[in-house]
């Protein structure tokens, strides 16, 4: 390893993790938008905090699309389940103990005293550490606030003990489209750093004070790349609205969710400074957006998404594509299908028997895992009783090949649907024209939302 101000070399065991996480995250998420990669240091240790909504998801996308291997905290409960202690072991996490965890105090401080050790010496190594430091998963539109304050107390203690010379902290914030939906869309927006240097002097004087100033600028860095709504109906309408405008301007745009992520902060800021959801802005938002979608479902669609195909006279070309495509596609979606039953079937059974949103991904990715080697690993034995290594082979790669064509031609396959169903609605002017005056009144309120937004942060320096 070389010294604390560099960066440590991974360890097989991190590119493995690093790759598996990879090929998770391209398999089960449709796409993962990225901004503000620029904010993470190439080369001086670092905590990185982010939000906490999807279970082991969160780590997942993390791992994925950080380019490093981060250290996590993870709860000693997490710990105590059978399968998963294992899991985390492999993945290098920490154990550390929360408030109120049914544990003796005293094991809790030596459990925290361990964890705050080993990041100390992860940081000195150049490495670096990822907390929620919300306390664990939840099932809320908004960030939990106040923080927990163990990320301040690590980098300062760090920082204290001359572990390292510098220290920054990186907020991560991560908005799913739809946590437990299978090829989901994911936006990740890394923030700007938090220098932990200039709150040293603070500390040494009076500790507890510094970690409380830290502990609530690392709140303020987090809730500035993460989404927060007062209430459940507020962030279905904020996205919905969001969704329609950035889909309206570019559909195909390479990072369209990133853009509806960003959009809908700003939605949010504006509601929330307007008596939330239940002030003038927000209610003004919810009339225009549930037109549309009374508009929409007269039409014979069903999610505000389907704005995409209020121009009809394009569906002819994307058709023919979309045809062709699912066309290709078939032979090996067929056989994907019939090589990943059982994988299938039991993610999708799993996914449907847990009913907390936040943990629905967790658990279908986790059978899916676990099924899936398994699954492949008596197909190639059987192939291989018939047809001998060269069939075992050919099975082995086959599998996950056709896994992949079947999840294409799947999505081939409903765009298509949609694609022909709105090829239809030409036939409906008054309907059609109805439906794109309805949107252009939602897009409307947006801009009127993102100028109000604007104004008043403006007045607020």
């Amino acid at each position: 390893m070389r010294g604390q101000q560099g960066t440590p070399r991974p360890n097989m065991r991190a590119r493995f993790l690093v790759r598996l996480c990879e090929t998770v995250v391209h398999v089960f998420m449709r796409r993962v938008d990225v901004t503000g990669r620029s904010h993470v240091p190439p080369d001086r240790p670092t905590i990185f905090i982010s939000n906490h909504a999807n279970g082991l998801a969160d780590p997942v996308v993390l791992i994925a699309q950080l380019g490093t291997f981060p250290r996590f905290l993870v709860a000693q409960s997490m710990w105590r389940i059978r399968g998963l202690n294992l899991l985390l072991k492999f993945a290098m996490c920490v154990p550390v103990a929360r408030r109120g965890e049914e544990r003796e105090e005293q094991n809790n401080e030596a459990t925290n005293a361990s964890a705050f050790e080993t990041c100390h010496d992860v940081l000195r190594s150049g490495g670096n550490v990822c907390i929620f430091p919300e306390g664990g998963v939840h099932d809320n539109p908004r960030l939990a606030l106040p923080l927990k304050t163990g990320a301040a107390r690590i980098a300062l203690e760090a920082l204290e003990s001359g572990a390292v010379d510098h220290l920054v902290i990186v907020p991560l914030g991560i908005t799913y489209e739809e946590r437990g939906r299978f090829r989901s869309q994911v936006a990740l927006q890394i923030g700007k750093a938090v220098e932990v240097n200039k709150f040293l002097g603070s500390y040494l004087q009076d500790g507890p004070t510094a970690v409380r100033l830290l502990t609530e600028t690392l709140g303020e860095s987090l809730a500035a790349v993460t989404r927060s709504h007062s209430s459940w109906l507020e962030a279905e309408v904020v996205h919905a609205a969001a969704e329609i405008t950035i889909l309206t301007k570019d559909p195909n745009a390479e990072d369209s969710f990133l853009q509806q992520a960003a959009l809908q902060r700003i939605i949010g800021d504006a509601v929330a400074r307007n008596g939330g959801d239940q002030g003038p802005a927000f209610k003004g938002l919810e009339a225009r957006v549930d037109d549309l979608r009374e508009r929409l479902n007269a039409l014979g669609a069903h999610t505000p998404a389907d704005v995409v195909h209020l121009d009809p006279h394009r569906a002819r070309r994307r058709i023919a594509l979309l045809g062709a495509t699912a066309i290709a596609l078939t032979p090996g979606g067929i056989l994907g299908y019939a090589l990943n039953a059982l994988p299938a079937s039991v993610s999708f059974g799993l996914g449907m028997r847990v009913k907390h949103p936040a943990w629905q991904a967790t658990a279908k990715g986790g059978s899916a895992l676990v099924t899936l080697p398994v699954t492949w690993g008596v197909e190639a034995w059987i192939a291989h009783k018939r047809w001998g290594s060269v069939g075992a082979l050919v099975l082995l790669l086959l599998a996950p090949v056709t896994g992949l064509c079947a999840i294409a031609w799947t999505a081939s396959l409903d765009e298509l649907r949609r694609s022909v169903r709105a090829s239809g609605w030409a036939k409906r002017p008054e309907g059609l024209i109805a439906a794109r005056l309805s949107r252009d009144r939602v897009i409307a309120e947006v801009e009127r939302l993102q100028t109000l937004n604007a104004s008043e942060q403006l007045g607020a320096r």
